[in-house]
């Protein structure tokens, strides 16, 4: 068995959707309400709640703050603009004003500790670039503009969230102390799909067949979200807009963690010595060959 803590972050899973529409693999055998964060705007924002996962900081302590962003610097922030146009007036507003007060740049990465510094982590957003979620951001834009279908958007955005478990399966096999991947799907579809129910439902089921072949492959496993989705499946207000109920679900045992500024902590407490990886790489073939083959 591997000792490695893997750890997916689900962004915008609802824990009151995956609790209605038995997303047994998402639940994993312990799960619970996580209660998320704001900070820059009056809902959790993904970029700033997933570094406060990871680094048990605020945002104001962490450093990563929508008002540190410039919005048109990356592809996938430029869906966000573009996807502002979905947004109630008041939140859309708040959206402009940083907007217009914000200088170009790219996503902003925290330089406080984290818990996956004696480790390995993917895509997560405010600690690691995060080119799979701006090639998301990209396609959601075109859905958003009529370029590409619904469907099509769902498709590609199934095989990105593939390669991110893909990812940790395999940080598993060769193993490390703790693992981390970020997949962004839910939170696209929640927003797509938000008065579509029986859309959304089917996005739930599809990820939640994808986590259960990363349960058969990793031994120890956390799912945690940032946030979720209001939707007309839960009677809220302001469909396609984040909501508080964000999720953790684990193999593990004991008490959950309830506000993602304490999971940091709860993990570190399960993390097992990882392996010494102080030892210089070595490769066996000829250099001259490697650069023969243009390898170096």
């Amino acid at each position: 068995m591997s000792a490695t803590l893997c750890v997916i972050g689900l962004d915008a899973a609802d824990y009151r959707l995956a609790t209605r529409w038995d997303c047994e693999n998402m639940l994993l055998d312990a799960h619970g309400g996580l209660e998320s964060i704001s900070h820059s705007l009056s809902v959790p924002a993904t970029l700033e709640v997933w570094p406060t996962i990871a680094t048990g900081l605020s945002p104001a302590d962490h450093g990563v703050t929508l008002d540190g962003v410039g919005w048109d610097g990356t592809p996938g922030l430029r869906a966000v603009v573009r996807a502002v146009q979905l947004l109630p007036d008041r939140i859309r507003d708040q959206f402009v004003e940083f907007k217009e007060r914000i200088s170009e740049g790219g996503y902003p990465q925290t330089d406080a500790p984290t818990v996956f510094d004696e480790g390995s982590v993917h895509n997560w957003p405010g600690v690691t670039p995060c080119h799979v979620w701006e090639r998301e951001g990209e396609w959601f834009a075109r859905a958003t503009e009529g370029d590409m279908s619904s469907d099509a958007f769902v498709r590609r955005s199934l095989g990105t969230t593939g390669s991110c478990l893909g990812w940790l399966a395999g940080q598993s096999l060769s193993p490390v102390a703790i693992a981390g991947a970020h997949a962004h799907l839910l939170d696209h579809a929640g927003h797509m799909f938000a008065r579509r129910p029986a859309e959304l439902r089917r996005v739930y089921e599809q990820v939640d067949s994808l986590l259960g072949w990363l349960r058969e492959r990793v031994d120890r496993l956390v799912i945690v979200s940032d946030h979720g989705m209001q939707t007309t499946a839960t009677d809220d207000p302001d469909p396609g807009v984040h909501s508080e109920h964000a999720l953790i679900a684990t193999t593990e045992s004991g008490p959950l963690p309830t506000d993602v500024r304490a999971v940091r902590a709860w993990l570190e407490e399960r993390v097992d010595d990882g392996p010494d990886e102080s030892a210089d790489a070595t490769v066996d073939a000829p250099r001259e060959h490697l650069e023969e083959l243009g390898y170096l």
